[in-house]
């Protein structure tokens, strides 16, 4: 591996888990595009690997490293308990199923066509926070109703296995207006589930890659730990930074940061992926 893509790794890490704490997402929105660039210019990386495998081992690598940022970032919202643990522990029960499930589906339905969905979604709940005129204003009592915490959890299962990432950006806009979860708590509620969700991913990874990448990445199946390593202590490092300014912001200002994000990333899925199917 190059001393560039050495470099370039730690400060993906860093910004990946400073984004985690802050908003909520596992981060893998961001990682997977980028693993995906890394394994495509053997020349800046210096890794070779069978562009079949670009995709998995970019997922698989990327939830590895989600695990550990999630679950150090739920510690430091649980200590300011702010973890909605009501909504955290079933949805993300039911989310294992839904991850299962979108692994068995994921070969069946057409990516570019999922993806430009997704954006459509994200951009749709980021207008939709832009529109919210009372600052700070409770969404209403907390919803935890089988058909709430079911349909959540199945969704974010499903969407994390299918696009390859934790399930926040999927997950946050469910939590805040179907169960209904403060938007101060939200970051938090949606970290715990990630946390559980990504490691049950992990594990599906690492049992079905053995046999094939043993020999070329390792003992851990599908998870390339020697890409993983450089990225995990600026990850696990930066998701407390990220929390701690969350918990410092204005509710208004926490809504438009939401806002902005599920924007921006919405109309880039929706963009890059839009000429797949014309």
């Amino acid at each position: 591996m190059t001393a560039a893509a050495l470099v370039a790794l730690a400060v993906v890490g860093v910004a990946v888990g400073f984004l985690a704490g802050l908003i909520g997402i596992g981060g893998g929105v961001f990682t997977v595009p980028f693993l995906y660039f890394f394994y495509s210019h053997e020349a800046f990386s210096g890794v070779h690997l069978l562009p079949a495998l670009h995709a998995t081992v970019a997922h698989a690598t990327s939830l590895f490293i989600i695990v550990p940022t999630a679950a150090v970032g739920t510690a430091t919202y649980a200590r300011s308990h702010l973890v909605e643990w009501r909504a955290a522990v079933p949805v993300a029960m039911i989310a294992i199923v839904g991850a299962a499930l979108g692994a068995l589906i994921a070969a069946r339905v057409p990516g570019q066509g999922l993806k430009v969905g997704f954006g459509v979604f994200l951009i749709a709940s980021g207008l939709q926070l832009l529109m919210r005129r009372r600052a700070g204003s409770e969404p209403g009592p907390l919803r935890v109703t089988l058909p709430a915490v079911g349909g959540t959890g199945m969704v974010m299962g499903v969407f994390s296995a299918l696009l390859g990432v934790g399930g926040g950006l999927i997950g946050i806009p469910l939590l805040l207006h179907v169960l209904r979860v403060q938007m101060e708590r939200v970051a938090a509620t949606s970290l715990a589930i990630i946390a559980i969700a990504a490691a049950s991913g992990t594990i599906t990874y690492i049992a079905t890659g053995q046999s094939e990448t043993a020999m070329q990445l390792g003992p851990l199946g599908y998870v390339h730990l020697a890409v993983a390593l450089p990225m995990l202590p600026g990850a696990v490092l930066a998701v407390r930074w990220g929390a701690r300014l969350n918990q410092r912001l204005d509710p208004k200002l926490l809504r438009l940061t939401f806002a902005a994000v599920f924007t921006v990333t919405g109309l880039w899925i929706v963009f890059t992926n839009v000429g797949g199917l014309v």
